[in-house]
């Protein structure tokens, strides 16, 4: 989970449907359904909110793990954006970037394909 602005899952319950998850957390159905397997939703079934699973333009790449501190280690791919990258898994812009210090060139950061970089974890309150 990611708890910058929005969860990356849910877990449906009993009674759930696609437009109510939707409504819930301010997407469109179809946007929803767009993330996630065209199945019939069902109670227990975890539903990616935020496409994290799903290639994005800017976000094609894939994650190959974790770190020690339990963050995700994602793998660029030609044309990857670190903004496309923040968007695909929720974080801020900025906090991907601190996360990725050792990558900046200049205050300049675009990833080349097969860079490893790592998404960070929510705040800790």
């Amino acid at each position: 989970m990611n708890g910058y602005f929005l969860p990356m899952r849910y877990t449906a319950a009993d009674g759930d449907t696609w437009e109510g998850i939707a409504a819930h957390f301010r997407m469109t159905p179809e946007i929803l359904r767009s993330f996630n397997e065209p199945v019939p939703l069902a109670a227990g079934q975890v539903v990616d909110l935020r496409g994290v699973d799903v290639p994005q333009l800017g976000a094609g790449g894939h994650v190959t793990g974790q770190d020690g501190q339990g963050r995700l280690l994602y793998r660029t791919v030609p044309g990857d954006t670190p903004s496309g990258i923040a968007s695909r898994y929720g974080v801020p812009l900025h906090a991907l970037r601190m996360a990725n210090l050792d990558l900046l060139t200049g205050g300049e950061w675009i990833p080349p394909a097969g860079t490893t970089v790592t998404i960070p974890n929510a705040p800790t309150d």
